[in-house]
C-alpha cells in the first residue's frame, strides 16, 4: 500500500472517529438536558409507592390505548385523576415518552392517579385531524375512569396536562366541552401547547398558505378564495383554545419559551388575553433562554413544577 493511500485511509478514519464522537457528544448532551429537565420529578417508584398498568384500550384503532399509574394505597374514598396527552407535533409521540413516565411516577407517588394516553396522530395516509384526536381523548377519559373504578379507585375530579401538541389537546379537553367529562375538571397544566391557530400568528402570508395550514390541521378543503369567510373562521375557532375561554373556565398553569421554533411564541397571546379578560386564575412561566423543549432554564423548570404542586393542593378537593 502506497504512502498516499495510507494517508487517505488515516484521514478517513480520523473523520469517521470525529463524526462518531460528535454524535456521541450530542446524545450525551441531549440525555443530560432531558434528565435535568425532569429532575424535579425523580422518585424511587417502588411497588410500595405505586405501580403502572400498561396498554389498556379504549377503542379499536391501533393507538387507542393508555397507561395508568396508580398509588399503592387504594384505601381512600376518592382519588384525583391527571389525564395526560403526549406531544409530537400531532404527527408522532407516544404515551411512554420520558416526560410521561416521569410525571406518572411522581404524581402516583404523591397519591394521584395519572393516565398517559395515546391517540391517532396524523400520517400521510390517514388524514387525522385535531378534532379527531380530541374526540378520541374524550372517549379515552371515560375508559380511564371506568378502569380506575374497576380496580377500586373512585375518581371524583380531574385535571388535564400535556406538552406541545399534547398541551393543546389537554386544553381542548378541559375547555371545549367540559360538560362531557365524566367528572369535574379542576385545572390544567401544560407546556408549549398551541393556543391559537390563526394563520397570521404562524407567519402565514398568502391566502394559499393560510388555506393549506387550516386544511392540514382541521381536515377542511378551503381554497385561497375561502380565506376570510365565516366558515373558514369557524374552522379556526373550533381548534383554537383561546376562543373557548369563558366565565366558567378552570385555572391553568402554562409554560412557554420565546425561542420556540416549532410553536410560534405569538400563538399564546390570544389565550393569555382571554384569561385576563375573564379573570381566570392562571400562572404563565416564561423560560427566557429556551426553545420548544424548555431545556435552557433550570430555575424556571423548578418554578413551574413548584407551581404544579401548588395547583394540585389548591384546586383538587381530595386531601
Amino acid at each position: 500500500m502506497g504512502k498516499k493511500m495510507k494517508t487517505i485511509i488515516f484521514i478517513f478514519v480520523c473523520v469517521v472517529a470525529f463524526v462518531i464522537s460528535v454524535i456521541i457528544g450530542i446524545a450525551i448532551s441531549a440525555n443530560y438536558l432531558i434528565n435535568r429537565r425532569y429532575q424535579y420529578l425523580d422518585v424511587n417508584f417502588t411497588e410500595d409507592v405505586g405501580y403502572v398498568v400498561e396498554n389498556l384500550t379504549y377503542g379499536d384503532k391501533p393507538l387507542n390505548n393508555f397507561d395508568i399509574y396508580f398509588p399503592a394505597d387504594n384505601s381512600k374514598g376518592n382519588y384525583s385523576l391527571i389525564f395526560y396527552s403526549h406531544g409530537g407535533g400531532f404527527t408522532g409521540g407516544d404515551k411512554s415518552l420520558v416526560e410521561c413516565r416521569k410525571h406518572g411516577q411522581y404524581l402516583a407517588s404523591n397519591g394521584y392517579i395519572f393516565a398517559s394516553v395515546n391517540y391517532t396522530y396524523r400520517t400521510e395516509d390517514n388524514g387525522a385531524t385535531i378534532i379527531g384526536m380530541y374526540e378520541e381523548l374524550m372517549t379515552a377519559v371515560q375508559a380511564v375512569v371506568r378502569e380506575c373504578e374497576s380496580r377500586g379507585y373512585h375518581i371524583n375530579e380531574m385535571a388535564t396536562s400535556g406538552g406541545s401538541a399534547g398541551g393543546c389537546l389537554a386544553m381542548l379537553v378541559a375547555y371545549k366541552e367540559p360538560e362531557r367529562l365524566p367528572v369535574p375538571i379542576r385545572f390544567v397544566f401544560e407546556e408549549t401547547g398551541p393556543a391559537s391557530f390563526e394563520p397570521e400568528l404562524w407567519d402565514m402570508q398568502t391566502n394559499e398558505e393560510k388555506a393549506f395550514f387550516i386544511n392540514t390541521l382541521a381536515g377542511t378543503t378551503f381554497t385561497a378564495e375561502d380565506v376570510g369567510t365565516q366558515e373558514y373562521q369557524n374552522a379556526i375557532d373550533e381548534i383554537s383554545v383561546a376562543t373557548m375561554i369563558n366565565d366558567n373556565s378552570v385555572p391553568i398553569l402554562l409554560a412557554y419559551g420565546p425561542k420556540d421554533m416549532m410553536v410560534n411564541p405569538k400563538a399564546k397571546y390570544p389565550l393569555l388575553d382571554k384569561l385576563d379578560e375573564y379573570s381566570i386564575p392562571h400562572d404563565f412561566v416564561e423560560f427566557p433562554n429556551s426553545g420548544h423543549g424548555l431545556t435552557g432554564d433550570p430555575d424556571k423548570t423548578e418554578e413551574y413544577y413548584q407551581l404544579m404542586d401548588r395547583y394540585l393542593t389548591e384546586y383538587f378537593t381530595n386531601k
